[in-house]
Parts: C-alpha cells; sequence; structure tokens
C-alpha cells in the first residue's frame, strides 16, 4: 500500500473502536495486578531500586542487564510506594503504550485495518499480558521497541526533527532496557545500511537518503549505549563460566517457546503464514499506484528484521555458544510478527480479515488466556512469609537456604535481621547447632533436587517437621520446616 493511500480522513469508528481495545488492554493488565506475590527477580528490582541511584547502578551494573526499569522503579516508589500493585503498575501502562504503537506500526505499514487488528491481537495476548503484571524490564523492552520501529519507519518516510529525536531517544532507551533489544537493533541496522549503500550506489549521492539519517541516528543510540555494554561485556564472560539456567534449543524446547509466546501453536502459524503472505505481497504485487513502490518495500523489510533479528541471532548464540533463548526475552519480537501478520490478513481479505483473526485468536487462546488472568501463578512468598509471621515467636530464628532468595524474603519480611542466609549444608549443619533454646524454622527454596533433599533431611533429623509447602519452581518448591530445638 502506498503512502497516498495511508493519508485518509479521520475515520470516527475507528478512533472509538481504538478507544475500546486500549480499554481492554488496560483491564487485562491492571486486573488484580497483585492476585501474585512477587517472586525472586521482582524482589531483586525492588531491592535493587531502593537505595540511592548510585546504589542502584552499582547493584544492577554486576548484573545481567541494562537499568533502565530499575530506574523508572527508583523515580516511581517515592511518587506510589513499593506495595506489589506499585511495583508493577510502570509494566502494566508500558504494556497498554504498547498496544497503542503496534496500531500506529501497523496504520503507517498497511492502513488504520491493519493498525486496530494488530492492536486487538497484542491486546489479548496472554504472553504480553502475563508481562505487563510483572515488575520486570519485559514490557518495559516491548514498549521501546516499538517506540523505536515507529520511528525508524517515520524516518524512512519522511525525516524530520522530531522523528529522528525520538528514533534517537526511543534507539537508546530500547536499548537500555534489555540485552535482546541489541539483537533487534543489529538487525534493523544491517537493514537500513544495505538500503543506504544501495541508494548511494545508485545515485552517486547522499542527498534524499532517508536510510543514512536512520543509520546516523542509530549510530548516535549506540554510542550512548557504549558504557553499558563495556560492563554487559565483562559480565559476559562470568556467566559463560558459570552456566546459565535455560536449556539448549532442541526441538521439544523450541515447541514449548512458539507456544508461549502465541498462547497456541495453531495460533502461531497461522500468524506465521499471514506475515509470510504480507511480506510477499509487498515485494510481488504490482504497485496500485504510479507512486514509488520502494518505501513500503523498505518498511516491511524493515519490520521483518526486527522481527526475526532477535529469534535467529538468540538460536545462533545458543548452538554455537550458550543457550541464552527464552519466550519472555522474545516479547519485543512478537509484536512484530503480528503487526506482519495484520499487514497480510487486511492484504487478503481487508473487510473480513481482521474480524476473523481475532476470533480465531481467541478462540484458541482462550485457554492460556483464562489461565494467565486467574490461575497462573507465581511463588507464594507472600503466604510463606505471612505464615512464618503468624507462627513465629520474636525469639525465633529463620534459616534461608539459600541466599539468593534473600531479596524476596526481605521484601515480605521488611527485616533483613529477621532470618540468616546459608549457602552451603556445612553452614546448615552449624547453624542447627546453635542457640538450642529457640525454636529454629528453615525456608528451602528451589535448589537441585539432591541438595534440597539432604537440606531437607540434615533439618528433619535433628527434630523438624514440615509447616508449609507452597508452590515453587524446581525440585523443592518452597518448603518451610520447623523444629523446636528444646525437644532435642
Amino acid at each position: 500500500m502506498q503512502l497516498a493511500e495511508r493519508e485518509k480522513p479521520t475515520n470516527p469508528a475507528a478512533g472509538i473502536l481504538l478507544v475500546v481495545i486500549l480499554m481492554i488492554a488496560a483491564f487485562l493488565r491492571f486486573y488484580e495486578l497483585d492476585r501474585t506475590s512477587l517472586w525472586y527477580d521482582e524482589a531483586v528490582s525492588w531491592s535493587q531500586s531502593k537505595g540511592t541511584l548510585a546504589e542502584l547502578l552499582a547493584s544492577v551494573a554486576a548484573d545481567n542487564y541494562p537499568p533502565l526499569h530499575n530506574v523508572i522503579l527508583w523515580l516511581a516508589m517515592p511518587l506510589i510506594g513499593d506495595s506489589e500493585m506499585a511495583l508493577r503498575m510502570p509494566s502494566a501502562f508500558l504494556g497498554v503504550l504498547a498496544v497503542w504503537f503496534v496500531y500506529l506500526i501497523g496504520k503507517h505499514l498497511a492502513g488504520r485495518e491493519a493498525g486496530l487488528l494488530a492492536a486487538a491481537l497484542l491486546a489479548l495476548s496472554p504472553l504480553h499480558i502475563w508481562y505487563s503484571t510483572e515488575a520486570r524490564m519485559y514490557a518495559l523492552l516491548a514498549a521501546c521497541g516499538l517506540v523505536f520501529l515507529f520511528a525508524v519507519l517515520k524516518v524512512l518516510q519522511r525525516p524530520s526533527s522530531l522523528w529522528i529525536i525520538l528514533l534517537v531517544f526511543g534507539g537508546t532507551c530500547f536499548l537500555y532496557s534489555h540485552v535482546y533489544a541489541l539483537f533487534a537493533f543489529a538487525g534493523v541496522g544491517i537493514v537500513c545500511a544495505s538500503f543506504a549503500l544501495a541508494q548511494i550506489r545508485s545515485t552517486k549521492s547522499l542527498a534524499g537518503n532517508n536510510a543514512v539519517v536512520v543509520c546516523l541516528a542509530m549510530a548516535a543510540s549506540t554510542i550512548s549505549f557504549l558504557p553499558w555494554l563495556y560492563l554487559l561485556l565483562k559480565r559476559a564472560r562470568s556467566v559463560a563460566d558459570e552456566g546459565f539456567w535455560i536449556a539448549y534449543p532442541d526441538l521439544p524446547f523450541l515447541e514449548t517457546l512458539v507456544f508461549g509466546l502465541a498462547g497456541s501453536l495453531a495460533l502461531f502459524w497461522v500468524l506465521t503464514g499471514l506475515a509470510l503472505t504480507g511480506v510477499l505481497m509487498a515485494f510481488f504485487s504490482p504497485p496500485r499506484t504510479n507512486a514509488d513502490a520502494s518505501a513500503p518495500r523498505q518498511e516491511i523489510m524493515v519490520c521483518l528484521a526486527f522481527t526475526l533479528g532477535p529469534a535467529v541471532l538468540a538460536y545462533l548464540y545458543s548452538v554455537l555458544l550458550q543457550p541464552i533463548l527464552f519466550d519472555r526475552y522474545l516479547i519485543a519480537a512478537w509484536p512484530g510478527l503480528i503487526v506482519l501478520a495484520a499487514v497480510g490478513a487486511t492484504r487478503l481479505l481487508p473487510r473480513l480479515a481482521p474480524v476473523a483473526l481475532v476470533c480465531v485468536a481467541i478462540v484458541l487462546t482462550y485457554p492460556q488466556l483464562d489461565f494467565t488472568l486467574n490461575t497462573k501463578i507465581r511463588p507464594e512468598w507472600r503466604q510463606i512469609a505471612e505464615y512464618f509471621e503468624e507462627n513465629s515467636s520474636p525469639e525465633d530464628r529463620l534459616l534461608l537456604y539459600k541466599g539468593f532468595a534473600a531479596p524476596v524474603l526481605s521484601y515480605y519480611l521488611r527485616d533483613p535481621d529477621q532470618f540468616k542466609a546459608v549457602e552451603a549444608l556445612d553452614q546448615l549443619k552449624e547453624s542447627l547447632g546453635t542457640q538450642k533454646e529457640s525454636t529454629t524454622w528453615l525456608l528451602l527454596v528451589h535448589s537441585n533436587e539432591q541438595e534440597t533433599s539432604k537440606a531437607a533431611e540434615i533439618f528433619l533429623s535433628n527434630g523438624g517437621s514440615e509447616a508449609i509447602r507452597a508452590f515453587g519452581w524446581g525440585a523443592s518448591g518452597l518448603t518451610l520446616l520447623t523444629s523446636n530445638q528444646n525437644t532435642r
């Protein structure tokens, strides 16, 4: 579809429908925002963000991601507090913002129908809803990625100071949101650089070369990210030495990943087929006007690079070096596939396809959507902490095995002196041999099965018994054991 065809008069019905979609998106993301307790990673975000800005930057620099989400929490907590709902509220807002920007991108590429279809699909996406209710950087990654992509498309179409500034700003925020932004950034950069070089060879001039402007703006974003990129590269060696928890991307893993993204394997293949149709039609369908057809093709290629870059590059890295491919890390690429599918659907059947595809998506993903909204939970740290506080005495002591979970326990108990972290079995045995006049509690968090079983065996052999078991990941769940030392 050509540029002249995109500039249609305002349609009040389309505006009303967009508002309805955004309201649905907001409801699904703010609905029972505190239904589940914080899990470990969310508590880490809280712990890293509650001190000074210098402390925040230092703690995040020792981790594996950029600091933008933590900075947002650092700015928000003095205003709205640090309750579960308050910590997740920025992500929920960013989730709704992403739905709006996916509409703008779809409209830019193929008209209002494509924009509304893309917005509706993202609004109902179980993956996007879930990570828009988590106090982590994933909703930020998706929103910043879409702002960046939209700005690239606008500058390719017609550069202006406003869009160039938005491109530099959006690209910088994108890079500072998550390391996976580097993959999408690289894909878009390679494609835009090829456009720029092709036009230079053709015209022997830089004049009117919008792709060069895009590359320069992206270069500015890259330069602003270099200090943190240096820190990430230093951390990469430590991560490689220590190993990583993500599994090798074999076929069963990839099937699980695809289901996690789409909420339905069938829907994924429907969207993939429609996206491929949209790309092919952009390249091989005859132009509908006499205008130059290269601009829409370039924009489709940019969207395709934004979508495929993270998945392809992360997969290659996982196969060749170390597994890093995971569904939630692709949350910025997922809307790209949705946009391309919306373009393909509206090109095939402009009137029927949007309604039909939304209905198909609802039917195919309803079980996963219902599970996400009403059943899916995170480790029940809130329940564990409440049980301990209700059933313990001030002189009781709590041992935590192991210390990596200290941030989330600190969040719920609000007193780091209320528990002691033990890192090894020998340390656990030593701790159990002291202060026998008091009641001791042991909280086992997810670890490898053999080590967890051994820790429980040591504690139970000292007169302990299970108090409560709550949901958790790994072999142990979250298991709270208690032992009255006076009985031994």
